[in-house]
């Protein structure tokens, strides 16, 4: 299954349509790049969703932190400080453990 495109990830989290193309298509470039579809299979398209919309939210919090705007306060650290994030690693702990990194 290929990787989400910008329309389908938005279709998928709507509220993430507040912010530029620019970032939706680098966040989802970044994400295909660390999920590989061969180790992910049939969770590949959600891997990318979900690590996509991780990527995304923590660049807008260090952005508006970084220009001293009110920043919402993570609940955990990494993976943890998202939803997405939380649901990325949910779906990475179900991929079968054949050796590689993540």
């Amino acid at each position: 299954m290929a990787a989400p495109t910008q329309a389908e990830l938005l279709e998928l989290f709507p509220e993430l349509a507040i912010h530029p193309t620019a970032v939706l298509d680098g966040a989802l470039a970044t994400a295909g790049r660390q999920c590989s579809e061969e180790a992910w299979g049939a969770s590949h398209f959600d891997g990318v969703a979900y690590l996509a919309a991780h990527l995304i939210t923590l660049r807008v919090r260090q952005v508006g932190a970084s220009v001293n705007q009110r920043t919402a306060d993570p609940s955990g650290e990494g993976y943890a400080s998202t939803y997405y994030g939380q649901q990325y690693r949910a779906l990475l702990a179900t991929l079968p453990s054949i050796g590689f990194v993540v």
